[in-house]
């Protein structure tokens, strides 16, 4: 194990340490999956073997990720606010697996809807949708539409935090593909079942075109204020900003669009 892996699994020791130092009183389920968290790591060096990433190690271990997920469950802000900071450092390290990146948008959405922690809401997205390329289908929909929710809150700081983090993720749906491109011939697309929200899709798509393509049809139907297929819990779209989305899109990507 490198330096780098040391000082990380060390962080994240510490960020075990204190989340259950913090629901030692009121949240004991967590406490446990937090002690349960440090026995793991305290057990690395007989599961971790040097031919392999240890990060894709911990990414395996459920143990790792579970008690942050519980944490942000318990709603007290203090508790979020460790379990968030942990679950960006997993993020920011590839230790985290796409079934766990899949609970994480749940867990997100639920926080959301409660109302604390917003702006570290829309940081924890912006990092695992631009900076992996786990979160694909309908995960990687749900995550914009939590990011387009926040943009229509009043808190303008909130709003203006959430529309640039949509910029951003919108651009990384189609650097994927552009990414997915360069790999042709590497993975044959699979070919899945038809669904009600993949209306007018090409079955031939690989995942990260299949995104784009649902993505870009989406912005065109909200911005025409139509219902969207993809995006399910979109009621709505500002004009002006999905005009300029769509308009970021053909100027930057033009070649995805000649294919």
């Amino acid at each position: 194990m490198n330096e780098r892996s040391k000082k990380f699994v060390e962080a994240l020791n510490s960020d075990f340490r204190a989340l259950s130092n913090e629901t030692r009183k009121k949240f004991h389920p967590v406490k446990e999956a937090a002690e349960a968290g440090i026995l793991k790591l305290r057990n690395l060096p007989a599961i971790y073997q040097k031919d392999k990433d240890i990060y894709r190690v911990l990414s395996e271990e459920t143990e790792i990720i579970q008690p942050f997920l519980l944490g942000c469950d318990t709603k007290s802000l203090r508790v979020v606010q460790i379990s968030l900071t942990a679950l960006q450092r997993l993020i920011s390290h590839q230790a985290i697996s796409e079934s766990s990146a899949q609970n994480l948008i749940s867990t997100l959405w639920l926080l959301m809807e409660t109302g604390l922690e917003e702006l570290r809401i829309l940081q924890t997205l912006l990092l695992i949708l631009t900076t992996t390329k786990i979160v694909t289908g309908d995960s990687f929909a749900k995550a914009i539409v939590l990011c387009f929710k926040l943009y229509f809150f009043k808190d303008p700081t909130i709003s203006s935090t959430a529309a640039a983090s949509v910029r951003q993720i919108v651009s990384a749906a189609f650097d994927r593909v552009v990414f997915e491109d360069s790999q042709e011939g590497e993975n044959e697309p699979a070919v899945k079942p038809p669904s009600p929200r993949h209306k007018n899709c090409p079955v031939s798509l690989r995942p990260f075109a299949r995104d784009a393509y649902l993505l870009f049809q989406d912005l065109c139907q909200l911005t025409n204020g139509e219902q969207p297929y993809w995006l399910v819990g979109m009621d709505e779209m500002m004009r002006t900003f999905g005009l300029e989305l769509l308009e970021n899109v053909l100027k930057s990507f033009p070649n995805i669009f000649l294919k």
